[in-house]
């Protein structure tokens, strides 16, 4: 299923790679004491198969449904990694996947290529709101190629709330690299593509609004890097 919304684009990097101004969160960044075992409900291994279209459902026969932002082209399967083929120019992709119970874990594999940072991946947990500018949910999560943005949804806009700069950027040569982010309570764990390990707390994290599923493809102009998913997940 696709749902195009012009709208949708707002919920994505936008509003975080450009607009704020860095340390504009309100959230605690504290240290990592430990990393709930979270169970994973839905995952799917992008690599190893043949190039070609989105499946209609995850490796474990859950549909997905994608949103469309100023782009009306699918994402597709291509070198082994999902593939957002989004245009020279601001614009995302989302592919959802229902999880049947507030979001506790969301990760993925995750590849830069060339470009400028600007381009970004997000993992997301929404409500699946008939209309974007109802959307809320307890996770939005960006990773770019030189940082990661922690963030909520509240009526369909983002709320940053922590961000940071990795010790040195990511390799920007489409090698997949692990990001997973864990909810315990108030707080959230990033295990961040860099290899390191960060905890955000705020009382938001524990809403538990959101029970859909997100992984986001997003540029935020014309020279942004493109983003692959190697494999995706949630909890």
């Amino acid at each position: 299923m696709t749902l195009t919304r012009r709208g949708v684009l707002g919920l994505g990097g936008a509003a975080l790679l450009g607009a704020l101004a860095a340390g504009c969160g309100s959230a605690e960044v504290v240290p990592t004491t430990g990393v709930p075992d979270v169970p994973l409900r839905r995952r799917t291994r992008w690599t190893g198969r043949p190039d070609g279209p989105l499946p209609a459902a995850g490796d474990e026969g859950v549909p997905f449904t994608t949103l469309l932002s100023n782009t009306t082209a699918q994402p597709t399967l291509r070198g082994g990694a999902l593939v957002g083929n989004l245009p020279a120019a601001a614009s995302a992709v989302y592919l959802t996947q229902p999880v049947g119970a507030p979001v506790r874990r969301i990760g993925a594999r995750i590849a830069f290529g060339p470009g400028a940072t600007s381009g970004s991946a997000a993992l997301v947990a929404w409500n699946g709101a008939p209309t974007v500018d109802r959307v809320d949910g307890h996770l939005h999560m960006v990773f770019t190629p030189d940082r990661w943005i922690a963030g909520v949804l509240e009526g369909g806009r983002v709320q940053e709330l922590a961000r940071a700069d990795y010790g040195l950027p990511l390799p920007q040569d489409g090698t997949p690299r692990p990001v997973d982010v864990v909810v315990a309570g108030d707080a959230v764990v990033l295990r961040l593509p860099d290899g390191t390990t960060t905890t955000v707390r705020d009382a938001r994290f524990a809403t538990g609004s959101g029970t859909v599923a997100v992984w986001e493809f997003y540029k935020n102009a014309d020279d942004s890097a493109d983003v692959t998913f190697a494999e995706t997940w949630a909890g």
